[in-house]
């Protein structure tokens, strides 16, 4: 099953710095240890740089949005936070009209609701909130106004747009251009609520082939053996390195993690020796 509240569970290594194997055996106590977080396991408010290159890196994996009609100046919901149909009448935003987003690619996402069912479009071009698992119907674009980058139209998978009614109904079915003004069923004024920063969200949305590169550089250079002679020499007898659950499977992890990871620790355990 696919888990997406953090997109990883730490594993915890701890390497106790010494200069024999019978040290290694019968680490010295007390142990004073330093955390080599944002390492192996990327952590966006240690290093955000590593995020820069992400095409709408606003809108990575995770995050939460809100959706208001500009003509009906009223907030999309999913009715009793899903398993029914989607709404255009909220005077506020809360749970039922926040979503979470599961990206695709930059500008192609799935909708999660409250009740953690997805977004889709119904043969009659209603928007309703009931599958369990993402399809090609609940597969949309997100098209961002060249002069406000949260004003956005949302593409359906039928190639039409979503549209805020008069009756507060929200269908897909709105193929005129726009100028991006109050008048247009199929604008709307998005926030941005909240967003991950993690290794899902770097592999994610770099896509597997760029992020290999970045994140085997990243491994690489931000923490060396230098590091743990500066460590071992300031009395310090450990180092804890988080890493991910994907690391097991090195170094071929499941999409769309980079494999190589294990290749670094396994240095870091050598250089801890």
């Amino acid at each position: 099953m696919r888990s997406r509240l953090f997109h990883y569970a730490s594993l915890l290594m701890l390497c106790f710095l010494s200069r024999s194997s019978a040290a290694m055996a019968a680490p010295r106590l007390p142990v004073r240890a330093v955390n080599l977080g944002g390492w192996l396991v990327t952590e966006g408010w240690i290093l955000p740089s590593l995020f820069d290159g992400i095409p709408n890196n606003d809108l990575l994996d995770g995050t939460q949005l809100q959706f208001k009609s500009v003509t009906q100046n009223a907030y999309v919901a999913a009715e009793n936070g899903g398993g029914a149909g989607l709404v255009a009448n909220r005077p506020q935003a809360s749970g039922w009209e926040t979503f979470k987003l599961w990206r695709i690619n930059q500008v192609t996402f799935n909708f999660k609701v409250f009740g953690n069912q997805f977004v889709g479009v119904k043969s009659d071009g209603s928007l309703v909130a009931t599958a369990a698992a993402p399809g090609r119907s609940e597969t949309f674009r997100l098209v961002r106004s060249p002069g406000d980058q949260y004003r956005m139209r949302i593409m359906a998978p039928n190639g039409l747009f979503l549209q805020a009614n008069k009756d507060a109904s929200l269908t897909a079915d709105y193929g005129q251009r726009t100028s991006w003004g109050d008048d247009d069923p199929s604008v709307f004024v998005v926030t941005r609520v909240t967003g991950l920063q993690g290794e899902y969200q770097i592999c994610n949305g770099y896509g597997t082939t760029k992020a290999t590169p970045i994140l085997r550089n990243h491994w690489s250079t931000y923490i060396v053996e230098a590091d743990f002679r500066f460590i071992s020499e300031s009395g310090l007898t450990a180092v804890r390195i988080p890493v991910g659950w994907w690391i097991a499977n090195d170094p071929r992890p499941p999409a769309p993690y980079v494999g190589g990871s294990l290749k670094t620790l396994d240095k870091a355990f050598k250089w801890a020796e």
